[in-house]
């Protein structure tokens, strides 16, 4: 055995699972090297300087780690392609649970706004993590941020390699199974508004889609739910794009040119608009229907938002609205209904997330904390829910 193949044997064992075949890892680290000299920076987190440090390991005699008790670790730059799938595994531990994202950087080095965020689940013992992530469209770079939570974080090991479907198929199967079984039965007469979609999942060739929204719109896409799709229609090669702006709906896409800039550039086959951001409004979202089928020889779908619960929606939109209450609660209430009459109209496929939503969280009786990372986002077992409830609805009928 040569000393590279000693090198990544360690880091193997270290992890407690093998890097995939045909991929070598694009980072790799056990923290015993200062990680400043290596290209980790230490960042602050808004009005909060950083607070942590490269320190000795508990309970690991000889060893270092990474804490950080105020804002974030974040690696170096690392070199992604578009489209791509990583796997990131990492060994935290964290009394009160902390945050994992990942950000992406365009060529010129600009951050994309379409992250990947998630948490990292409370523990007082070391626990090995495991994450995917998906190549954003735009994306050169990837930067891995490790953020602290109300309680210190502590890292001891990190490394990432770049993936198949396959394996993150498999990953979101065991994210899944932390869940009780999802018993969504999706309508007979769907993706009839997706002739060319199902067409080609069946038959195969390329499949492009752009996800619209807002950040649930980006959770749901951050399920990874084609690769779900790939093992079903393994002719079809998928390809995600996630264009969306935090608490951005179609009242802001319809204006100014932003469908072209959000929708039309990446050439879509389908556009999926998704969120909770439209401002109850569904004369927008038919605006942006409208702009996209007169620009795109595309397929369009709609989905109504889901993961953040009701009663959070519902406050934020009334303290947004300038509407009387009375007019601001008919326009809550009925907004799914003129969400289905605005696609009936426009002949553009329909789903409705949050009911199918709601009714598997009220029939899992699990706290809806245990699908969320903060009070409104999905963690990785909320947006596997999401996700599979995607690949029920495209899975042959």
């Amino acid at each position: 055995m040569n000393r590279l193949q000693s090198i990544l044997l360690s880091c193997m064992l270290l992890l407690g699972r093998p890097f995939a075949a045909g991929f070598e890892p694009l980072l790799k680290t056990d923290f015993a090297r200062n990680p400043v000299a290596m290209g980790w920076e230490l960042r602050a987190a808004g009005d909060q300087p950083f607070d942590g440090g490269w320190v000795e390991a508990r309970g690991t005699p000889q060893r270092r780690c990474l804490v950080v008790r105020s804002g974030y670790w974040q690696t170096p730059a690392i070199r992604v392609r578009p489209f791509h799938f990583y796997r990131c595994d990492c060994t935290s531990r964290a009394e009160k649970g902390g945050l994992w994202s990942a950000v992406f950087f365009d060529a010129d080095g600009k951050e994309v706004v379409a992250d990947v965020y998630d948490a990292l689940d409370g523990s007082a013992d070391w626990q090995p993590r495991t994450f995917c992530i998906r190549g954003h469209a735009a994306a050169r770079h990837v930067r891995l941020r490790f953020h602290a939570g109300d309680q210190p974080l502590w890292l001891k090991a990190a490394a990432l390699e770049e993936v198949d479907s396959a394996a993150v198929a498999e990953w979101a199967d065991g994210i899944a199974a932390q869940n009780p079984a999802l018993r969504y039965t999706p309508p007979e007469k769907r993706c009839s508004r997706l002739p060319r979609t199902m067409k080609t999942l069946q038959q195969g060739g390329r499949l492009r889609i752009v996800m619209l929204g807002d950040s649930i719109c980006n959770d749901t896409a951050n399920s990874l739910y084609e690769a779900l799709l790939k093992r079903v229609y393994p002719r079809a090669q998928i390809e995600v794009v996630v264009s969306v702006r935090g608490g951005a709906g179609c009242q802001y896409y319809k204006d100014e040119n932003r469908v072209q800039d959000y929708v039309l550039r990446f050439k879509p086959d389908l556009v999926i608009i998704a969120g909770i951001s439209h401002g109850y409004d569904a004369e927008a979202i038919r605006s942006v229907i409208r702009q996209i089928k007169s620009h795109a020889d595309c397929e369009v779908m709609v989905l109504t938002g889901a993961i953040a619960p009701d009663e959070r929606c519902r406050e934020g939109y009334f303290k947004s609205s300038s509407l009387p209450v009375s007019q601001a609660l008919e326009n809550f209430e009925k907004f799914t209904a003129r969400i289905r009459r605005v696609t009936d109209e426009q002949r553009v496929e329909f789903l409705d997330m949050r009911s199918e939503w709601n009714e598997y969280v009220l029939r899992s009786s699990r706290p809806i904390e245990w699908f969320l990372r903060d009070p409104i986002h999905g963690n990785s077992r909320g947006k596997q829910v999401v996700g599979r409830i995607l690949l029920r609805y495209f899975e042959p009928q």
